[in-house]
């Protein structure tokens, strides 16, 4: 490297609301074996429960802003299949969208965002249980993206038959 030194982290937004690092930027981190340190990893609260719907809370403006700018249809069974998790393992949901990240492959390093000791203690919460492959995929799946070209285009029957030639491989 020319006696440069090497990126070691990458500093992006990642939850389950903002999955679009997966396109590119987690799997180019990955391979490089760069950490990823996703910000907002609870979605400016919206991961928490605390701004449900139905729930009306006090928070600063800009919060309030920014909370009201990721509610969405999509957010919303989002942060619902959280909760739903979270009620059946007994967690809150704030712990249940951290531990997903943690799960996630390579070196996630989240940076939290606890304004107060009360919220501190319930994010390392996160560190205590490990989510189940049924709720990761649950979790995965109502969060989904579409991760479009070239990711579609790839994975696609027909590409996958050229480079195969239709050619399969039979286990014992």
């Amino acid at each position: 490297m020319s006696g440069w030194t090497p990126f070691v982290a990458l500093q992006t937004e990642y939850n389950l609301v903002e999955r679009t690092p997966e396109k590119d930027l987690l799997p180019m981190a990955r391979e490089f074996d760069i950490a990823i340190m996703p910000w907002s990893p609870l979605a400016s609260g919206l991961l928490t429960g605390k701004h449900s719907k139905n729930q009306q809370t006090e928070v600063d403006s800009g919060r309030a802003m920014m909370v009201a700018y990721k509610q969405s249809d999509r957010n919303t069974t989002i942060s619902q299949a959280v909760e739903k998790v979270a009620q059946e393992i007994g967690k809150s949901p704030a712990q249940v969208a951290l531990n997903w990240l943690l799960q996630k492959p390579g070196t996630l390093i989240p940076i939290i965002g606890a304004r107060t000791i009360g919220q501190l203690e319930d994010n390392l919460g996160c560190l205590d249980f490990i989510l189940t492959p049924e709720q990761m995929a649950y979790l995965d799946l109502v969060s989904q993206i579409d991760l479009g070209f070239p990711h579609t285009f790839i994975s696609s029957d027909m590409v996958k038959n050229l480079i195969s030639g239709g050619t399969t491989i039979r286990t014992k």
